[in-house]
């Protein structure tokens, strides 16, 4: 054989050789990197350390008070709650409508239908933009009605007729609530027509609880109607007339009482009247509110 030939098949196997060197390769290297890393073994968790003998144990946090509006952060860590001022009877006189202008807090306007300045009133809850409500007229159980006041006598479709009435002539109102009313509020009927027109149009109705017979919380809760009720008068002629302060006494005597029923239920509700005495009282404590609580709010932040 020629040293050619040799040549030849001596390279021929070296080929062979490399060759099936590479595949064993391939398949060493395609076997460790199938291969899964075990996973790490995770330490048990570790047990919360006991409390040291004598240590207090931790606080539960406190409940929020009901009612509250749900970004109701109390003043100074102290439960104070909040407060929402409703003024009644608005539209009669021009003076009580330039006091109400200076009152700087988030204040209701309570607007009589059919008063000579119910339309400046308005104007003003617009202005300073304040919430709006219908002060409805309906009878009381004693003493003289305003004019096209709802009756126990009327039947449902006046008492519908005169709804829609003081609405139309309060324009952008969003809640009604009940001027005098003793003996009309304390009729389940009269309540039921008077809340179908509220429930109807997507308001609410605030009872003034003019008497202690009052009908409306249930009607409303019967007819799944917002509601809410008063908690305080600021001002009452019987009060101011028995107060050896006379009206400045009293004024303070009935916001002190808001006040106190604010930091014990987490809010409450009080209602004035625009006399120049009540005016400028408010004026002067409700700045004070930031001081010493409540909060004060809106209406409609107290609703559910």
């Amino acid at each position: 054989m020629s040293r050619g030939r040799q040549r030849g098949k001596s390279g021929a196997s070296r080929r062979l050789l490399f060759l099936f060197l590479a595949v064993v390769a391939g398949v060493a290297g395609y076997w460790f990197c199938g291969r899964r890393a075990p996973e790490p073994v995770k330490a048990p968790p570790r047990a919360a350390a006991p409390p040291k003998a004598g240590a207090p144990s931790p606080r539960p946090p406190e409940p929020r008070p009901s009612g509250v509006p749900a970004d109701f952060e109390s003043a100074g860590g102290a439960a104070t709650g909040v407060l929402a001022v409703l003024l009644d009877d608005v539209g009669y006189e021009e003076a009580a409508l330039s006091l109400l202008a200076s009152v700087d807090a988030p204040v209701a306007l309570s607007v009589l239908p059919g008063t000579p300045r119910a339309a400046e009133a308005v104007a003003l809850a617009k202005k300073k933009g304040w919430e709006l409500m219908v002060h409805l007229p309906m009878e009381p159980e004693t003493g003289k009605a305003e004019p096209g006041s709802i009756g126990a006598s009327d039947d449902d479709a006046t008492i519908r007729a005169r709804v829609l009435a003081a609405l139309a002539a309060v324009p952008g109102a969003i809640g009604l609530n009940n001027h005098q009313g003793s003996k009309a509020t304390a009729d389940p009927r009269v309540m039921r027509a008077v809340l179908a027109v509220v429930k109807e149009r997507g308001l609410f109705f605030l009872d003034s609880r003019t008497t202690p017979a009052t009908a409306v919380e249930r009607v409303a809760r019967e007819m799944k109607v917002p509601f809410l009720a008063r908690d305080v008068f600021l001002d009452d002629a019987a009060a101011e007339a028995k107060d050896p302060a006379g009206p400045t006494g009293a004024l303070s005597a009935s916001w002190d009482r808001a006040l106190a029923i604010a930091a014990r239920n987490g809010h409450a509700i009080l209602i004035a009247h625009p006399h120049r005495e009540s005016v400028e009282f408010l004026v002067r404590a409700l700045p004070e509110l930031s001081r010493r609580g409540p909060r004060p709010v809106r209406i409609t932040e107290l609703l559910d």
